[in-house]
């Protein structure tokens, strides 16, 4: 891979292949709403969702009108649903796009622009069962969605909810939100009787089978990073395989003696001799400061720490426990000295997240160093560096 700066991120196809088909696997065939927003978590929309319409994905979810059209530009035909935009009736009908409505306002806002250009729009309708986000409350506007029925210029093809913590090991409000959507259900299914209902998301797909309804909408699966929480049980069938990997290069390696400090802020003193690289990767480049002294990478299969503070353009690496870095040297062009230090070494991968000889960093791992959650990292390192797709079944 030709890196230009920072970071390159590789992204498997066939890893994204293989967990749709195991998503299916898991929900027994029910309809699949692939989650494609944010660039599809950072791993490319267009490319991603060309992919899952040759599979004959059901639906695509994307948050804003932007995402949709730029799907549409790319070739992309399959159904699009926009979880949050207020989008115009005219672009609905020139897109073909289907938005979630979540309040009574907008929806007749919708049937009448519809019914003005002699057209009907297909809505799908989010009902708030606990996430508290957005939605028609279940509790206290079943007359408002009951209305929707009644509407002209709008039919409904769908109902959707939200589980707010369908990850943790004790599902108890899951279990009572599905209940609010079901109850719901059984209320005014009768007057939606074309109407599909879904609630499940990664997590839900993997570890709750009574929410998969008639579709489900799994997004952080698809990609192959880890949706439960660390000590809940997965499915033996949930063999997700992360689909991204992301690489930088060694820019410099030198010997450091004891008590040197690294980094700004001096947050890390050399306690010995240490062989200290300096990695193409920083925060500019979506690689958190918040790794600082805490993250690994991989070089030469070995994991190294990260030491000292992540600065806007490099991080600092640990080499001194690693063996055989003379075959760093022997796999380099152009080295003129013997010994390594003080090299630039342009041809040595550090593997920020990925496989490596046997071993593995995921984003799962590097969010928990971070503090946050591997949707982030994903997004982070995905959008800002430079990303190639390869396809290793070649479909």
């Amino acid at each position: 891979m030709n890196i230009k700066r920072g970071p390159a991120v590789e992204i498997s196809l066939a890893a994204i292949r293989h967990n749709y088909e195991l998503v299916q696997g898991l929900t027994h065939g029910k309809k699949v709403v692939a989650t494609v927003k944010a660039d599809a978590y950072g791993h490319g929309a267009i490319d991603v969702a060309l992919m899952l319409e040759k599979l004959g994905v059901y639906c695509l979810g994307v948050a804003y009108a932007p995402e949709a059209i730029e799907l549409r530009k790319g070739g992309i035909r399959a159904p699009i649903l926009v979880y949050f935009d207020n989008i115009t009736a005219e672009d609905i009908i020139k897109y073909n796009l289907t938005p979630i409505v979540y309040g009574a306002g907008a929806a007749d806002i919708l049937s009448a622009e519809a019914l003005r250009q002699g057209r009907q729009i297909d809505i799908h309708v989010d009902i708030d069962t606990g996430m508290g986000r957005v939605g028609f409350l279940y509790d206290r506007e079943s007359e408002a969605i009951r209305a929707l029925s009644r509407l002209k210029g709008v039919r409904v093809a769908g109902f959707m909810s939200h589980f707010s913590e369908a990850d943790l090991k004790d599902r108890t409000f899951a279990e009572l939100q599905l209940e609010r959507f079901l109850r719901l259900k059984s209320e005014i299914e009768g007057l939606f009787t074309e109407a599909i209902w879904h609630m499940a998301n990664s997590a839900a797909v993997m570890s709750f089978p009574e929410s998969h309804l008639d579709a489900v909408r799994p997004g952080l699966i698809l990609y192959g990073a880890d949706a439960l929480e660390p000590d809940y049980k997965r499915p033996k069938a949930a063999a997700f395989r992360p689909a991204m990997t992301v690489k930088a290069r060694l820019l410099h390696i030198r010997r450091v003696p004891p008590g040197r400090s690294i980094s700004y802020g001096r947050t890390f003193v050399t306690a010995r001799e240490s062989l200290v690289g300096v990695v193409a990767a920083g925060y500019a480049d979506g690689y958190p400061r918040a790794l600082s002294n805490k993250a690994h990478v991989l070089v030469n299969g070995q994991f190294a720490p990260i030491i000292g503070r992540i600065c806007m353009d490099v991080a600092m690496v640990d080499l001194t426990d690693c063996a055989n870095l003379n075959g760093i040297r022997e796999n380099c062009e152009g080295l003129a000295t013997p010994g390594i230090e003080g090299l630039a070494t342009p041809c040595v991968e550090v593997l920020l997240i990925g496989r490596q000889g046997g071993k593995e960093i995921t984003a799962s791992e590097v969010a928990a160093w971070a503090g946050t959650i591997s949707y982030e990292i994903l997004i982070s390192l995905g959008r800002a560096n430079e990303r190639v797709h390869v396809d290793e079944d070649g479909l």
